[in-house]
């Protein structure tokens, strides 16, 4: 039998949860997103907390600057598969952070390999179409403008 994502889940967010209710231990101090898939295949996204409680979500970030992301994302997000997926995920994270393989680290989920985790020469590529798609769109909307003075 397959354990499911949110079992997974419900059992960190537990073990989470007695760190922080008993004495003489030291309690969590970190979040934790949790992804993978559902037997039917479907992709599964949740997050803990170190109090022990924990959510699904369609898309999330946690750690610094984490607040910015999610209120980019709640503004950005739409359903998408594949490789939209992994560009709403590096907009999102291009908001705090500069852009570049230095600064940011890929890793993908997919059903059929696993976890991959992009290389600096793929993340530094999408980097650089991203910015270009960013600036054609800028581009392409100062133009109406400057046509109708």
């Amino acid at each position: 039998m397959q354990v499911t994502v949110e079992y997974i889940t419900r059992y960190i967010a537990g073990v989470q949860q007695k760190y922080t209710q008993s004495g003489g231990v030291r309690p969590f101090g970190i979040s934790t997103l949790v992804v993978g898939f559902d037997p039917s295949g479907q992709p599964c996204l949740y997050q803990t907390d170190p109090s022990g409680t924990f959510s699904a979500w369609k898309a999330n970030a946690t750690g610094r600057n984490s607040k910015t992301v999610r209120e980019w994302l709640e503004k950005n997000y739409a359903e998408t598969q594949g490789e939209e997926t992994v560009k709403l995920a590096v907009r999102a994270l291009l908001e705090v952070v500069e852009a570049g393989s230095k600064n940011i680290e890929v890793a993908v989920m997919r059903r059929d390999t696993g976890l991959t985790i992009l290389s600096d020469e793929e993340v530094d590529a999408l980097v650089a179409q991203l910015e270009a798609e960013k600036a054609a769109a800028e581009a392409a909307k100062a133009k109406p403008a400057a046509a109708s003075t």
